[in-house]
């Protein structure tokens, strides 16, 4: 009678109904603490990026503003933003697009900036290099012992002169490029959206 009833048909589609819930429970558990997972790592990398963009605005106070940080420790917002579409209003969602999108041109105009920053200086290297092998040559006119002090005197005036110009190594059109789209990006731990955003990654704060 046992034999037969686990022989029958019933008992097989009673098998497969089970087997298909069980597979279906598994999968929404992983799918769930998948999510979690991506609301911490998206709320992780936000706080630090809100971070990278004050200090940017510190920096921009600065008469020449230099080694502005990278904004973003990973852009992760693109690859999970799937996940929250249910979970955010179309205000929000245009929040979180909106503070990504423009930190991310900050960041692209921050580096260009640092790149010219270490180019120029690179660039100040070689003529200075090659202003004291000037400064040498004309030395050579000169008695033995006057030879040292005018290298030296010709040396630190082009040095004083260098920083006395340091501007070029902040390019004006970058800077006020950043300083423009600062006021742009929203702030999103404060707001409903990082409210959420803690809410799926459980924690409180």
């Amino acid at each position: 009678m046992i034999i037969d009833f686990f022989n029958s048909s019933f008992f097989v589609s009673l098998t497969t109904i089970l087997t298909a819930f069980a597979a279906w429970a598994i999968y929404s558990n992983q799918k769930k603490n998948y999510k979690v997972q991506a609301a911490r790592v998206l709320i992780t990398e936000i706080r630090i990026a809100e971070s990278r963009i004050e200090q940017i605005k510190n920096k921009m106070n600065d008469a020449v503003p230099a080694d502005l940080p990278p904004v973003f420790p990973t852009k992760s917002w693109k690859t999970y933003s799937h996940l929250f579409i249910s979970d955010f209003d179309q205000d929000e969602l245009k929040r979180l697009n909106s503070f990504y999108d423009y930190a991310e041109l900050v960041e692209e105009f921050a580096k260009k900036d640092n790149d010219f920053f270490w180019v120029t200086t690179e660039e100040r290297a070689k003529v200075t290099v090659q202003k004291v092998a000037d400064f040498i040559c004309e030395s050579m006119s000169l008695p033995v012992d006057q030879r040292n002090i005018y290298i030296q005197n010709k040396r630190d005036e082009l040095s004083i002169k260098f920083d006395s110009f340091n501007l070029p190594y902040s390019p004006i059109k970058t800077m006020n490029v950043i300083k423009k789209l600062l006021p742009n990006i929203p702030d999103i731990t404060t707001s409903s959206c990082g409210s959420k955003l803690k809410s799926l990654a459980k924690i409180k704060a």
